[in-house]
């Protein structure tokens, strides 16, 4: 009994706000107020910060299939550079990886780039090995360790290869590459049988 009046209740407040909303509508000050309500959840929703490091874990029974990937994806498709932290059972990996034009080889050398990296306004020049296609380039080992570096120190780094450049903010990036170095174990629950 006290379900169906409680019922009643809500039905009847809602039939009110539905007969005052014609006169919200046709008010000015009611169409501003609307209308200021909107931008400002506009505003609160595009105000949420989304992180350039994805993080991002393959599962194998196997260790040397399993691996994990760090990526920071740069916002601009046409000149920017992505930055893939890739660890493997073995191996931790630097890449650089471009979306638009190739990058021609350096000095002639199909297996070369100029890469130069700037940090604190200190700028390094090293040369990385420019993998088949000119569209993706590992870093060296020591180049890998100064950027990976900088960004744990909380230092901006800019990576340029010829045309393409991105400054890469460390903004979460010690907290996202813990979990690329110690990646939380997955068991598969699903086995198939022999």
């Amino acid at each position: 009994m006290a379900t169906i009046a409680t019922k009643t209740a809500a039905k009847a407040e809602n039939n009110k706000l539905m007969h005052l909303w014609p006169k919200i509508r046709s008010n000015a000050a009611g169409v501003v107020l609307m209308k200021l309500l909107i931008l400002f959840s506009l505003f609160l929703l595009s105000c949420s910060k989304q992180s350039h490091w994805a993080f991002d874990q393959v599962h194998s029974d196997k260790k040397e299939f399993r691996s994990t990937k760090l990526t920071y994806y740069s916002r601009d498709p046409v000149s920017g550079l992505d930055l893939e932290l890739l660890r493997t059972e073995e191996h931790l990996n630097a890449y650089l990886n471009i979306h638009s034009i190739p990058i021609a080889p350096y000095k002639g050398d199909p297996k070369k780039a100029l890469v130069t990296l700037e940090i604190n306004g200190e700028k390094i020049q090293s040369i990385a090995y420019r993998l088949g296609g000119g569209q993706r380039f590992l870093l060296s080992e020591e180049i890998a360790e100064t950027v990976i570096e900088a960004l744990h120190n909380h230092q901006e780094v800019s990576i340029a290869l010829i045309g393409y450049r991105t400054l890469f903010q460390p903004e979460d990036f010690s907290a996202k590459f813990q979990k690329l170095v110690h990646p939380f174990p997955f068991e598969n629950p699903f086995k198939l049988p022999l």
